[in-house]
């Protein structure tokens, strides 16, 4: 696959795919998330979350980076011997990492508790372990599927098959009387469910006897390690960054205020549904063209999905930060307003992650692991720095300020060791332009109803009108481009889909 047009056409096809996943994945998840504060207490939730934090933090630094490594490495190897190195490699080292950082959280239990001024989480972190250990084997398994461009499979295991699972466990366990188990055995599923649903599918292709049989090969298991210890430290510093505000708060203020701050992360994913969705296959595809020295399709298969994830993910952004109260009122009650201003600042300062693209994935795709690891430390250091200063004085608003800082910084790097390396940027006008227009409806929106309290349907239908907004803006400034069509042509062909009239629009405006 070298043309950039059989790029997008499979792009298109993965990122359908993805999005139908996330979206039932999120909408699963959201009623979950719904369900589990509204039984609980702020400060009971607060004490759950933070142990599962604690956990999934050390579960996402504990497998050392190697599931990317093996979607590259499997992207680039032919024969299928090398292809069963690479696998039996990547399951080697991420479960050892994984079996030490679960002995680590057990001897430390206390002392973790203790630091978060709360006993109670001591247990809970044992509860938890279990998700660590599984962890390793649904990354690199799904590692697989993604070099294999597998992505139905992917979807199932890693994002629709746990929630199902979890959702009814939490909603018969709430119904029972026991929602303290119900959000445990919730959020456990997606890590041991999605293992084995991942495994399941690896299975199929590869023979997972003939990995256990022998020893990993040496050379692959040096040359896979040399491209990941980079990613395993930048991952653990971006973890640092995704998480350490939660830490924060809970070290400077109370396990309410950390039930407040928790409540709010479900919804603030709304930013990433659509860079989730392109994200899957994107680091495939953009190995095969830098392999292969096609930089011009490199950098035009960067520049189309930013512009495409921009386009989709704002009018969502701009609902959310807008509209934060009435959102929160709607999931989780009056109860936890308090996150509403927080949500607001998280929403709004984060989508300038999804403005810079996907550069984590172009970072790896032309063999650039360590900009990841360098970029990262700074981006942590700032979130820290600004946590420690702002959560004293202006609490969770503080913590969220502080972490959309840390990610700016982050992300800027990364864009400018981008452009050094292949010549390649995200930005560009076409993407900015829609946004201006799109903000002023919106605007006007929340002008007209700033005195009416905000239900289910009234939410939906701003949300319908600010991406009919977004449509309309990139017709009226021009927007579209030759590649917008070839993109939208591939999407009518996979999918089977009449969209006529865009494309007429498109070149009308081109």
């Amino acid at each position: 696959m070298s043309s950039i047009a059989d790029s997008l056409g499979g792009l298109v096809k993965s990122a359908g795919i993805v999005l139908a996943g996330t979206v039932m994945a999120n909408v699963l998840g959201i009623l979950a998330e719904i369900f589990i504060p509204r039984a609980l207490d702020p400060a009971v939730y607060g004490r759950l979350g933070l142990a599962y934090g604690i956990v999934s933090a050390v579960s996402s630094l504990a497998i050392l980076g190697i599931p990317n490594g093996v979607t590259r490495f499997l992207s680039e190897k032919e024969s299928a011997h090398e292809e069963t190195d690479v696998l039996q490699s990547g399951y080697a080292i991420s479960l050892v990492g994984t079996v030490i950082a679960a002995a680590a959280i057990y001897l430390a239990r206390f002392e973790i508790a203790a630091l978060m001024d709360d006993p109670e989480v001591a247990p809970l972190l044992v509860v938890f372990v279990p998700y660590l250990l599984a962890f390793p084997i649904v990354k690199v398994s799904v590692g697989v599927l993604r070099a294999e461009e597998r992505t139905t499979a992917a979807t199932l295991a890693q994002r629709i098959g746990p929630r199902v699972f979890g959702l009814a466990l939490v909603a018969a366990l709430i119904a029972a009387g026991r929602p303290v188990v119900g959000a445990i055995g919730y959020w456990l599923s997606f890590s041991v469910v999605g293992a084995l649903l991942a495994l399941y599918a690896v299975r199929q292709h590869i023979d997972v006897g003939s990995l256990v049989a022998r020893l990993p090969s040496h050379d692959t298991v040096r040359e896979l390690w040399s491209f990941s210890w980079p990613l395993a430290a930048g991952t653990s510093l971006t973890i640092m960054l995704a998480n350490v505000d939660i830490v924060m708060i809970g070290y400077f203020l109370d396990s309410a205020s950390v039930g407040y701050y928790r409540s709010i992360q479900p919804l603030k994913q709304v930013i990433f549904f659509f860079s989730g969705s392109f994200a899957f296959l994107f680091m495939p595809l953009a190995t095969k063209h830098y392999s292969q020295g096609d930089f011009a399709g490199l950098d035009a298969l960067y520049t189309v999905t930013t512009k495409w994830i921009v386009a989709l993910t704002f009018p969502a952004v701009l609902l959310f930060t807008l509209f934060s109260p009435d959102a929160i009122r709607l999931f989780f009650g009056t109860a936890y307003l308090p996150a509403a201003p927080a949500l607001s600042v998280l929403i709004a300062g984060l989508f300038y992650r999804v403005f810079v693209g996907l550069n984590g994935d172009m970072v790896k795709a032309i063999n650039r692991p360590r900009v990841e690891f360098y970029s990262a430390i700074a981006g942590v250091v700032v979130d820290i720095v600004l946590n420690a200063a702002l959560i004293p004085l202006f609490g969770i608003v503080g913590a969220a300020f502080g972490t959309i800082v840390g990610y700016f910084v982050y992300n800027t790097i990364e864009v400018v060791a981008i452009y050094r390396a292949v010549g390649s940027y995200p930005f560009s006008a076409a993407a900015f332009k829609p946004l201006v227009p799109t903000t002023l409806v919106g605007v006007g929106v929340l002008a007209l109803a700033s005195q009416r309290t905000l239900g289910l349907f009234a939410i939906a239908g701003i949300g319908v009108l600010l991406y009919a907004a977004q449509l309309v803006s990139m017709i009226l400034t021009r927007s579209f481009t030759e590649t917008d069509l070839q993109l939208v042509e591939q999407f009518e062909a996979r999918f089977d889909i009449d969209l006529s009239w865009l494309t007429t629009l498109i070149r009308s405006e081109s």
